[in-house]
C-alpha cells in the first residue's frame, strides 16, 4: 500500500473511533490489517469486534448496563491502540525512514531490552553526581533514549520514574531530561502512561522540571487534542491544574511564543539578507570604532549609541534594524537560530539527550572542553554568567561554550570580561523585573525550552525522519486543554492581535473567531477580520465583516475606504463610488479618493466625469506618469482625440508599452490617420504577437465603433496586420 494511502487510512480509522463511528473503524482496521498479515492483530480485532457486536445486542434487546459509557469509552481507547500498534507495524514493515533511523540509534546506543528502565535508574544511582568520567552522563543518555523509543511505558515503569524524578537521588537536569524524553516518545508514540507522567513531573515544585513538564503537556495534548476526551484519567488531570494559579498565569505565554516561533526562520532570513550583509560593507569601521562591551549591554535599545551613528552614517537603517532585532531578542524571539544553527557539529550533540539538557555551570563536558593553561581565562566566571543570562537558550549556550574553547587566548579573556559585566548587568535587571512580575522566571525557562526544541526538530540530522511539532499549525487556543481555561478569552485575544501583527491573517481570522465576540469590542474586531480577509483576497468576506463593523458603529474614514475598495475588487461600482463620494466629503483634497472615484466613474462608464477627477489628480500631482494612462484612454473616449494623442505621445516617448501603442493607434485611427496608426498597431505586434494583438482589437471594437470606425474598416485593419510584414 502506498505510504500517502497507509496514511489518510490509518487517520480516517482515528477519526471514525473518535467520532463513536466504530463500525467504519473496524472495517477499515480489517482493510489495513492485510497490509502486515500478523495473526496477532487479527486476533485483537476479531475480539474486540465480538465483544463490540454482544454490546450491541445487549443494548438493543432490552438489557441495561450502568457501565455502558464506560465499556464504550475502554472500546474507543482499545480500539486507538490497535489502530496504533497496526500503523507502527505497517512503518516498520516498510522499512520507513524513521524506524531504521531509530534501529541504528538503538544499535549505536546498545539500548537492549534486558537493561530497562528499572535497571538504568538504579544504576544512574549508584554512580557520584559529580562523575567526572561520564559514566553516570552516558547511563542517563541511555535511559533518555530508552524512554524516548519505547513506544508503551508500564505501570511499574511510572511508578520508578516518579519515585526517581521525586529523590534526590537524581540531579535537576537529569529530571529535566526524563521529561523531554517522555514529550518527544510521546509525539512518536501515544501512550497514556506517559501522559501521566508528564502530569506528575508537572506537580513537582522545581521550576526547571515543572515548565519543561508544562511545555511537554500542552504540546502533546495539542497533538491527540481529537482523541484527548475519551481519556477519562487525562481529562480529570487536566481540569486539576488548569484550576492553578501556574496554569492561567502562563498558558498565555506558550500560546504566545508559539506563534513567534513562526516567525524564526523570517528574522534568521532576515540577518543573512538584511544586517549581516549591511554590517560586513562596513566592517572595517566597526573593527575600528565599535565599542564592543556596549553592544549586549541595555543602551542599543533605550538610545542610539552616537558613536554607531557615525559609524553608519552612510547606512542610517542599519541602526534601526539593529535596536529592532534587540527589542525582539528582549520580546523572547529567537534571534540566534541562524548564528548558532552551524555550532551543532560538535561531538557533544551526537548524544540526542544533550539537545535538551538545562544549562549548568559544573557541567563537566564544557569544563573540560576550556582548559587551558591560561591563567587569564576565568571558565568559572564565564560559566557563570552564561548560566545566569536570559537571552540564549540552553542547547546555544553549550555551542557557544564549545566554540570558545577553540579561540585564542586573548579572545577568550575579553569574552570572559564581556560576560562578567553582562552577568553583572543581568542579575540587576532580573531583580528588578522580579519585583514587578513574579513570573518572570517560569517565563525565561519556557522561552529557552520552547528554543532547545525548535533547534532540535529543525536542525539534529534525524529532523528529516521524525515527527516535527513546528511544522503544525500550534493553534493551542484551539484545543481542549486551552478551552477549559477560565480566561481564554484574554489570552484568544491576544494571540488573534499577536497573529494579526506577524501578518498570519488565515490564523488570525481563525482566532478573532474563536472570541465571545461582545458590542464593546466588535467594531474593532470585525474591521481586523476584513482586513485579514482582504489580505487574502477574499473580498466578499472582507466586505461582510467591513459592513459589521460599520453597523456596530465604526466610523472611521479607514474603513469606509476599504470597504470602497472592497466593492470595487468584486466589480460593484456602484457601490464603491457611494462610499468613496462618503470618503471625499471628508477629505476633498485625498488625490488617493480622487483617483478612485474616477476609476469607478471609467468602468460605470461615465467618462466625462471620470475625466474631471483625472484631470484634477494631474493638477495636483504633476510628476504623476500612470494618471496619464487613463486620462489618454478618458479622452479617447470622449472624443478629446488631440488631448488624447498628446497623453499618448508622452507615454510612448518613455515606455515602450503595448497597449499604449494599440490604444494610439485607434486614436490615431479616429483622426484619420491611418498610415500612423498601422505603424503603432505593428510596433505592439513585436510586443504581444499576431494574436494578442487582434484580440486586443476586436475587444476594443464598440469603442472603436463609437469614434466612427466602421465595423468593416476594422475588419480590413485586421487583415492588413495578419499579411503585413
Amino acid at each position: 500500500m502506498p505510504t500517502n494511502e497507509f496514511e489518510i487510512k490509518y487517520r480516517s480509522i482515528c477519526r471514525n473511533i473518535v467520532n463513536r463511528n466504530l463500525s467504519k473503524a473496524f472495517a477499515l482496521l480489517k482493510e489495513l490489517e492485510l497490509s502486515v498479515h500478523k495473526s496477532e492483530i487479527s486476533d485483537r480485532i476479531n475480539r474486540l469486534l465480538e465483544t463490540y457486536n454482544q454490546m450491541l445486542h445487549y443494548t438493543f434487546t432490552g438489557i441495561n448496563d450502568p457501565k455502558q459509557a464506560e465499556v464504550y469509552r475502554k472500546m474507543q481507547t482499545d480500539l486507538l491502540a490497535l489502530a496504533d500498534k497496526l500503523h507502527r507495524d505497517i512503518l516498520i514493515e516498510n522499512h520507513s525512514l524513521t524506524i531504521s533511523a531509530e534501529q541504528k540509534l538503538i544499535e549505536k546506543q546498545i539500548i537492549r531490552n534486558e537493561a530497562g528502565i528499572q535497571q538504568y535508574t538504579r544504576q544512574i544511582s549508584e554512580f557520584p553526581k559529580n562523575d567526572t568520567n561520564n559514566l553516570r552522563k552516558q547511563k542517563v543518555s541511555d535511559l533518555f533514549t530508552l524512554i524516548w523509543l519505547s513506544d508503551n511505558l508500564s505501570d511499574n515503569d511510572i511508578e520508578i520514574l516518579q519515585k526517581y524524578s521525586k529523590s534526590s537521588k537524581m540531579l535537576v537536569h537529569e529530571r529535566c531530561l526524563i521529561v523531554s524524553a517522555l514529550t518527544i516518545s510521546t509525539f512518536r508514540y501515544f501512550d497514556e502512561r506517559k501522559i501521566r507522567a508528564l502530569f506528575d513531573l508537572y506537580h513537582t515544585k522545581n521550576s526547571e522540571v515543572k515548565n519543561r513538564a508544562f511545555i511537554g503537556l500542552v504540546l502533546v495534548l495539542y497533538v491527540y487534542n481529537e482523541r484527548i476526551h475519551i481519556y477519562k484519567n487525562i481529562e480529570s488531570q487536566m481540569k486539576m491544574i488548569n484550576e492553578t494559579a501556574f496554569f492561567s498565569e502562563n498558558m498565555e505565554h506558550i500560546v504566545l511564543q508559539m506563534i513567534k516561533t513562526r516567525e524564526t526562520e523570517k528574522i534568521s532570513d532576515k540577518l543573512r539578507n538584511d544586517i549581516i550583509p549591511e554590517i560586513e560593507k562596513f566592517k572595517p569601521k566597526i573593527e575600528d570604532k565599535l565599542n564592543l562591551d556596549n553592544i549586549l549591554s541595555d543602551n542599543l535599545i533605550e538610545d542610539k549609541n552616537p558613536d554607531w551613528e557615525e559609524i553608519f552614517e552612510d547606512a542610517p537603517d542599519l541602526l534601526n534594524k539593529m535596536a529592532e532585532y534587540s527589542q525582539m531578542q528582549l520580546e523572547g524571539s529567537d534571534i540566534f537560530m541562524s548564528a548558532f544553527s552551524m555550532l551543532k557539529n560538535f561531538p557533544f550533540f551526537n548524544r540526542i539527550s544533550n539537545w535538551f539538557l538545562p544549562f549548568y555551570a559544573d557541567n563537566h563536558d564544557i569544563i573540560k572542553s576550556i582548559e587551558s593553561q591560561d591563567s587569564t581565562f576565568e571558565p568559572e566566571v564565564f560559566f557563570a554568567g552564561l548560566e545566569r543570562s536570559v537571552y540564549m537558550c540552553n542547547s546555544d549556550k553549550y555551542s557557544f561554550c564549545l566554540n570558545i574553547g577553540m579561540m585564542p587566548a586573548g579572545q577568550r579573556k575579553m569574552i570572559t570580561e564581556l560576560f562578567k559585566m553582562e552577568a553583572e548587568s543581568m542579575d540587576e535587571i532580573n531583580e528588578t523585573d522580579s519585583k514587578i512580575d513574579g513570573r518572570l522566571h517560569d517565563r525565561q525557562i519556557m522561552t529557552r525550552y520552547i528554543q532547545d526544541l525548535y533547534r532540535f526538530f529543525k536542525i539534529h540530522p534525524l529532523r528529516n525522519e521524525i515527527f516535527d511539532i513546528f511544522d503544525e499549525k500550534l493553534d493551542i487556543y484551539n484545543t481542549l486543554f486551552f478551552k477549559t481555561t477560565g480566561n481564554d478569552s484574554i489570552i484568544l485575544r491576544k494571540a488573534a492581535e499577536m497573529l494579526f501583527i506577524k501578518e498570519y491573517y488565515t490564523d488570525a481570522v481563525d482566532a478573532f473567531l474563536l472570541i465571545d465576540i461582545s458590542e464593546k469590542n466588535a467594531a474593532g474586531i470585525y474591521e481586523k477580520i476584513g482586513f485579514s480577509y482582504q489580505k487574502q483576497k477574499r473580498f466578499t468576506e472582507a466586505l461582510e465583516y467591513y459592513n459589521k463593523a460599520e453597523l456596530y458603529g465604526s466610523k472611521s474614514q479607514w474603513l469606509i475606504k476599504k470597504i470602497a475598495f472592497c466593492y470595487r475588487k468584486i466589480l460593484n461600482f456602484e457601490k464603491a463610488l457611494h462610499y468613496y463620494r462618503k470618503t471625499e466629503m471628508e477629505q476633498p483634497d485625498n488625490l488617493h479618493v480622487q483617483a478612485n472615484i474616477a476609476h469607478c466613474l471609467l468602468s460605470l462608464e461615465k467618462y466625462d466625469e471620470a475625466l474631471k477627477y483625472y484631470f484634477k489628480v494631474e493638477y495636483f500631482d504633476p510628476e504623476n506618469k500612470l494618471v496619464m494612462r487613463p486620462l489618454a484612454w478618458c479622452s479617447f473616449l470622449t472624443n478629446k482625440l488631440d488631448s488624447a494623442e498628446k497623453y499618448y505621445q508622452k507615454l510612448i516617448n518613455s515606455e515602450n508599452n503595448a497597449f499604449d501603442l494599440i490604444n494610439f493607434g485607434h486614436v490615431l485611427l479616429a483622426k484619420n490617420n491611418k498610415s500612423a496608426a498601422v505603424e503603432n498597431y505593428i510596433k505592439a505586434r513585436k510586443i504581444l504577437g499576431l494574436i494578442k494583438l487582434i484580440e486586443n482589437i476586436q475587444d476594443d471594437t464598440k469603442y472603436l465603433t463609437k469614434a466612427g470606425i466602421s465595423e468593416t474598416d476594422i475588419d480590413l485593419l485586421i487583415d492588413y496586420l495578419t499579411i503585413k510584414k
